[in-house]
């Protein structure tokens, strides 16, 4: 044999032996096992997430542990993944391998060049690919649920007579003056989220599209006005975090807040174990973070692994208990959420990015000024 043969044949047999792991190689026409098989040669992925960063990097361990590839965790904050993420996906390679985005973000960077489909995942049919009116056709499936409500002090509000209707909310702001708090909408979502029930309530009902229609803003005016009606007797907070601290303190009763965050602000020992949390029926919106993965990711295999252990039964019922999430798995246990899933059916669709911001200006202007 030529010398010449001999450095082919072995070229061949070194090709047909690394292709999936030195070449580029298309996720999309490999089966799951192969999936797996890349994955643990690929070894590691960076996962990209906004919040609870020493939380996550103690929650992923068990991924470690079960499957043999580390993910790194670094700092970041929301707009700057996802500016990261946008500048990096005209490169041939990307720094980021699995990327959790808000609904918001995913009408900015929802697209095939942007993102892997997750077609491939296992459960896919059983995922969630729509959260707070966005759709991402596939791109992105949601795997942190979060519900807002209201959080009480049952040490100082009776269980039964916690108001349901929003006409009972008034009657008790009336009867139990500054024991409600609601928080200003530019300092968290909580309270973002309550005055959209009231504009619903008391404005009445608007199917609103993507762009902002401004007689349906107008019609906002009867919703100020009952603010103004009753402002006097509720507190407006400055944050999410400000209304529990106040109800942990004893100073309100009740006020809106995210049921995610009451009860991580519990489990790491912040706020009182005996704050509870309820959906009113006349209905508070809940939503949910996306996580997908870049198209341009140095480890694509390994990421959709990650992806399919962070949405699977399982793990979601991990995240339940460990950071107070409505699970996005039909199958997960929610035994340990706040709620039970009788009362999830309270939950409503929030309203979008646009008329959110909407929200946020009229009220600044209409009551936190008057």
């Amino acid at each position: 044999m030529s010398f010449k043969k001999a450095v082919l044949g072995t070229a061949l047999t070194v090709l047909a032996t690394t292709s999936f792991s030195t070449l580029a190689y298309d996720v999309s026409t490999m089966s799951w096992d192969e999936i797996e098989v890349q994955a643990k040669k690929e070894g590691s992925i960076t996962f990209a997430v906004w919040y609870l960063q020493p939380q996550w990097r103690s929650f992923i361990k068990n991924f470690e542990q079960e499957t043999g590839i580390k993910v790194r965790v670094p700092e970041g904050t929301s707009d700057g993944n996802r500016n990261k993420l946008m500048a990096e996906s005209r490169r041939d390679k990307g720094s980021i391998d699995v990327m959790a985005i808000g609904a918001s973000d995913m009408t900015i960077i929802n697209n095939g060049t942007t993102l892997l489909p997750l077609e491939k995942l296992p459960e896919y049919s059983k995922l969630t690919t729509r959260s707070e009116g966005v759709e991402s056709n596939g791109y992105a499936v949601t795997f942190w649920g979060n519900q807002t409500g209201l959080a009480y002090d049952p040490t100082r509000i009776d269980e039964s007579k916690l108001p349901q209707t929003f006409e009972q909310m008034e009657t008790f702001i009336k009867n139990n003056p500054m024991a409600f708090g609601v928080n200003d909408p530019n300092g968290g979502g909580a309270g973002q989220r309550f005055i959209e029930s009231a504009l619903r309530h008391v404005s009445g009902e608007s199917s609103m599209g993507e762009k902002v229609d401004r007689n349906i803003v107008k019609s906002w005016s009867k919703t100020w006005d009952w603010f103004q009606n009753n402002k006097e007797d509720m507190l407006i907070t400055a944050s999410n975090a400000d209304s529990l601290t106040r109800i942990n303190d004893g100073e309100i009763s009740i006020a809106p807040a995210w049921e995610d965050h009451l009860s991580g602000l519990q489990n790491q020992g912040a706020i009182t174990d005996r704050i509870k949390f309820y959906i009113p029926e006349f209905g508070m919106s809940g939503g949910g973070n996306f996580v997908g993965a870049p198209s341009n990711g140095q480890n694509k295999a390994a990421s959709l692994v990650f992806i399919n252990w962070l949405t699977s039964a399982k793990t979601q019922a991990a995240m339940n208990k460990a950071f107070g999430i409505a699970p996005q798995h039909p199958d997960s246990d929610a035994s340990h959420a706040m709620i039970s899933a009788e009362m999830r059916q309270n939950s409503t669709e929030s309203f979008n990015a646009k008329y959110a911001a909407e929200l946020k200006k009229q009220f600044t202007r209409n009551v936190l000024m008057q």
